[in-house]
């Protein structure tokens, strides 16, 4: 379990990453198990949420997490059928 836990933060897991683009978010997810995206908007309960997935990330380093400015992803979002919040 501790050479697992060594992989993960060596991959990024532990931290929660602000996502610029596309192709850094498939970059980003690229080899990974568990990936929580948060497709988020510049308004209050995205900021919560914001706070909250930060302190998440880094309890649980066996999934990586990210936020992604909705506007930059929103038709691929919709592909992904993912929730956004707004």
């Amino acid at each position: 379990m501790a050479a697992k836990k060594e992989q993960w933060l060596a991959k990024g897991h532990g931290e929660y990453h602000d996502v610029q683009d596309e192709k850094a978010f498939f970059a980003l997810m690229k080899g990974c198990e568990r990936m929580i995206c948060h497709f988020h908007r510049s308004n209050q309960p995205c900021k919560v949420m914001d706070h909250h997935l930060a302190i998440l990330a880094k309890r649980h380093i066996e999934t990586k997490f990210c936020r992604v400015r909705h506007s930059l992803c929103a038709p691929r979002a919709t592909r992904l059928a993912a929730c956004t919040s707004g």
